[in-house]
């Protein structure tokens, strides 16, 4: 008996120790559980968070690439000019004018020049910028009146190759307008274009217009 008694306190002992041990675990775990709690929560707000940076990173993206496209308001790019030596720009463009039937007063250019491009196999184009809008509006709707536009139309010892007048993008416009005409290919959208800084889709004729003013925009196509 002495000896049973004397494992049952042994026995006892370790229950104890056990159960003590349990408690001690018990309260870890709830430490535990309350911390994931707190780093979950913790993670959610941050979650929150990012989605309001990404959208105002967004925001400020699509602001900076209005300014830089509103500084270019009154220019128009002409692609497709041969460059020759001793060039003089100012005559250059009052021949494309006459091409299309516009007559260049010299009060109506602000500045005018070319542009290297990042393409070796292509013609530096030229930039124009007029003194008001109404003058690069009249350029751009009388080019699109002059269809199939040529380097021989402008002069004839010039090769026949098409010559293109639009609206100056701004780099990242540029960009955009690559990346809108890439997402119209995938989607089968047979217009997508660029008037004063403003760019447009259409599915195709008879269909409506759709007015593409952001990333998040072109995302959203189907």
């Amino acid at each position: 008996m002495s000896s049973f008694k004397s494992e049952l306190n042994e026995l006892s002992t370790s229950v104890q120790h056990v159960s003590a041990m349990l408690d001690t675990s018990n309260v870890l775990m709830n430490e535990i559980k309350r911390q994931f709690a707190e780093l979950q929560k913790e993670n959610q707000m941050l979650k929150a968070n990012n989605v309001i940076l990404s959208r105002e990173v967004g925001d400020l993206r699509e602001r900076i690439r209005n300014l830089e496209q509103y500084s270019r308001v009154n220019n128009i790019e002409i692609s497709g000019v041969p460059a020759t030596r001793n060039e003089d720009i100012s005559v250059l463009v009052a021949d494309v004018g006459a091409a299309i039937g516009v007559e260049v007063q010299e009060m109506d250019i602000a500045a005018a020049h070319r542009v290297p491009s990042f393409r070796k196999d292509r013609e530096p184009s030229v930039i124009v910028q007029f003194k008001t809008r109404g003058t690069k509006e009249q350029w751009i709707e009388k080019s699109r009146q002059k269809k199939n536009l040529t380097a021989r139309d402008v002069n004839q010892h010039f090769p026949v190759q098409r010559i293109f007048i639009n609206d100056h993008l701004s780099p990242e416009n540029k960009q955009f307008l690559a990346k809108l005409k890439q997402k119209g290919r995938e989607l089968s959208y047979k217009f997508v274009w660029c008037r004063d800084g403003k760019f447009f889709i259409r599915k195709s004729e008879g269909e409506p217009v759709k007015k593409i003013n952001s990333y998040a925009d072109m995302d959203s196509l189907k």
